[in-house]
């Protein structure tokens, strides 16, 4: 079986996303939502309401150095850019950051409680932290002058890696 750093953060990839897709379903708190997309590119149609996760670069804990020879502190920022359509743009703008808000409602239920695979070790997350909320953007529909508010929540998430245990076993 192969261990490394790849395979640890697989795990911060994976169950980031899976606090949301669990509450959009019936009786959840994104029951709503049409589509969560994971990535920077899909083929999916956009059907509102929908969440893009995207994910951002990792690196060092802001104020840590990474010393490979002992516990490093790393972050992986995730945002979260929630679409929701209204015929009225300030309506479409409300649904979105309503929506934002509540990706964040979801994420912080599930903190640490919740894995994706049950091979992922318990309480990966060291800390979350509220980066930011970017309530006015817009997407442009393609072939129309048309555009539609969206509004966009980041949160960093905090953990410790063990370099020298990241070895391959076969």
């Amino acid at each position: 079986m192969a261990r490394g750093i790849v395979k640890g953060l697989d795990a911060v990839s994976r169950t980031v996303p899976h606090y949301v897709t669990t509450e959009a379903k019936e009786g959840g708190i994104l029951e709503d939502v049409k589509n969560i997309i994971v990535g920077y590119k899909s083929d999916v149609g956009v059907d509102t309401p929908i969440v893009w996760i995207i994910e951002h670069p990792t690196i060092p804990l802001p104020g840590k150095k990474a010393n490979l020879s002992h516990v490093n502190y790393l972050q992986t920022s995730f945002e979260f850019v929630c679409v929701e359509y209204d015929k009225d743009p300030r309506v479409a703008s409300e649904k979105a950051k309503n929506l934002a808000t509540r990706v964040g409602a979801s994420i912080l239920k599930h903190f640490n409680t919740l894995k994706e695979n049950p091979e992922d070790p318990d309480r990966i997350f060291q800390f979350v932290n509220f980066n930011e909320l970017l309530p006015d953007g817009e997407v442009k529909v393609e072939g129309s002058n048309e555009s539609v508010p969206v509004a966009a929540i980041i949160f960093d998430f905090i953990y410790p890696i063990r370099w020298l245990e990241c070895i391959l076993e076969e």
